[in-house]
């Protein structure tokens, strides 16, 4: 990272600063930096980048980079600060914040020796990522994933049984897939037998029956990490305030379109959209370009820039699913941008499209996920580029889905239901999250409860255990959105549109959210 912002040698010390983050994170972790999939790490490509490194999380390097973390934190405290939130002090906020954060993941949460799944995850990510790359980065990566998996197996020596029996389901997927690459033997019969050394060491191993960490540092993790920035009392209150309004916006939507019948039944009865000729995927596709188009035509963005940045849609790996959500969002981070995934779960025949597909959609890619990345990635300050909290990430798509009301895509009962579902759904989920890392609920209280919602019980099993994995992310959908939805509606009590509210946010990169409500203060 050679960028600067300025010929300020403050605002130069601060980038010489963020460069050397950036770039000693990105040769020791290459995978989760490259990855938006790690959202405690921040994104970047080191500038000379070799196909032939995995991510390095033996002992001695973790404790090498810890104390770089240390250091940095201690730069960053020597440098100016001022009261106002200037672009140079927002910037300098949010590198320290990510450093802490990861300092934390790395030094007190410690995934690398708890979860099999985390190093699987890296496995998937890399070796998809050199597959497009070609055959050069593939056997680069290929050549050198048996010593990535013995560092796995020496890192995981007392873990949690529920992560045991996570890796172990996705362990036996990947190895199908990587089967099915067909690969040299001289890169096939070494990786086999490192998986076969991982899965036997995870079939022996002792493991202990408490996934949980501390209601201390959960509390930690929610505030900080995630950027709620509340305390548990107030997550609480926000969780449940958000389960009580969206409820009644159900019920009353049912009484309205079905009277007498639950608004479960209501939803499930609602009409699906004919698949087109393409299949499930065209019709994302499909999906995507009239979202685009919307999104154009209000000045969110240029056809110019939907060109240049594309949407391509995928299914999500059979490998990838003990570990993703139903769709998922990513892009590469790359200066300019130059495209993101929308990946999805289903993809074959047979295939029952969800009735909120469309708000789905306008989650993943516009306004949501896609265009928020899509300026991050364009802004002219870098530290911003590599940089996203989830608070931010999932709540502005989280609040996009709204935005579209908003500017007149959306409308109507049915899709004012179908909006009050995902809210709905996306509290309690938030809520579980909360119960099970503060010790209020086991995993199968937690899945009764779901299923008492009207949630099948095998995904509502397979949801509470996937949640296990990343302590208060789910949190930050509900809470991010709450307070994107306090800051439009206090400016547009001022008179400002919708256009302008989104345009002056996606301005801004992933900022805290009190630095944001005083910018938006500032603009009128």
């Amino acid at each position: 990272m050679t960028d600067h912002y300025t010929d300020n040698p403050v605002d130069d010390q601060l980038a010489l600063l963020a460069g050397d983050v950036f770039e000693s994170l990105a040769v020791q972790f290459p995978i989760c930096m490259a990855s938006d999939e790690f959202h405690f790490f921040p994104q970047a490509r080191a500038r000379a980048f070799d196909w032939s490194r995995w991510d390095d999380f033996s002992p001695t390097g973790l404790a090498d980079v810890i104390g770089k973390l240390t250091r940095w934190e201690h730069d960053l405290g020597l440098q100016p600060r001022h009261p106002t939130p200037s672009a140079r002090a927002i910037d300098a906020a949010m590198l320290r914040r990510v450093i802490r954060t990861l300092r934390d993941q790395l030094s007190v949460v410690k995934v690398h020796e708890t979860q099999p799944t985390f190093y699987l995850t890296i496995v998937g990510i890399g070796l998809a990522e050199a597959l497009e790359a070609g055959s050069q980065a593939l056997a680069a990566r290929l050549k050198h994933l048996p010593e990535f998996l013995d560092q796995a197996r020496g890192n995981l020596k007392h873990i949690p049984g529920l992560f045991r029996d996570l890796g172990i389901d996705m362990l036996v997927k990947q190895r199908h897939w990587l089967a099915s690459l067909q690969l040299l033997e001289a890169y096939r019969a070494p990786i086999i037998d490192a998986f076969q050394r991982l899965d036997g060491h995870l079939r022996q191993i002792p493991v202990v029956k408490d996934f949980r960490l501390p209601t201390t540092l959960y509390e930690r993790i929610a505030a900080e990490h995630m950027g709620c920035l509340l305390t548990p009392d107030e997550i609480e209150h926000g969780l449940t305030q958000e389960i009580e309004d969206t409820r009644e916006i159900l019920d009353q939507s049912a009484a309205s379109m079905a009277p007498g019948r639950p608004w479960q039944t209501v939803v499930d009865a609602l009409s699906r959209p004919p698949m087109p000729s393409g299949g499930v995927q065209q019709l994302y596709r499909n999906t995507i370009l009239e979202l685009a188009r919307h999104c154009s035509s209000q000045g969110l963005i240029t056809a110019d820039e939907v060109n240049q940045c594309p949407v391509t849609v995928q299914g999500i790996p059979d490998y990838m699913r003990p570990v993703r959500s139903n769709a998922a969002y990513s892009m590469p981070p790359i200066h300019p941008p130059r495209g993101g995934t929308f990946f999805i779960l289903e993809t074959g025949q047979g295939v029952t499209i969800p009735a909120d597909y469309r708000l789905l959609t306008a989650h993943e890619t516009y306004p949501g996920h896609h265009l928020l990345d899509t300026g991050r990635w364009r802004h002219p300050r870098p530290v911003r580029r590599h940089i996203e909290f989830p608070i931010f990430y999932e709540g502005w798509a989280s609040f996009a889905e709204e935005l579209m009301f908003e500017t007149g895509f959306f409308s109507g009962p049915v899709d004012r239901m179908l909006m009050a579902k995902r809210r709905y759904w996306r509290a309690l989920r938030g809520q579980i999250d909360f119960d099970i890392h503060m010790h209020r609920r086991t995993l199968n209280e937690a899945a009764a409860f779901l299923a008492a919602q009207g949630m099948d019980d095998g995904r509502a099993t397979a949801m509470v255990r996937r949640y296990s994995l990343k302590p208060g992310y789910q949190l930050a959908y509900t809470m991010g959105r709450r307070r994107f939805r306090r800051l439009y509606d206090e400016r547009c009590r001022k008179g400002t549109d919708p256009v302008a509210f989104a345009r002056r946010v996606l301005a801004q990169g992933e900022i805290d959210f009190n630095h944001l409500a005083q910018i938006l203060q500032q603009g009128g």
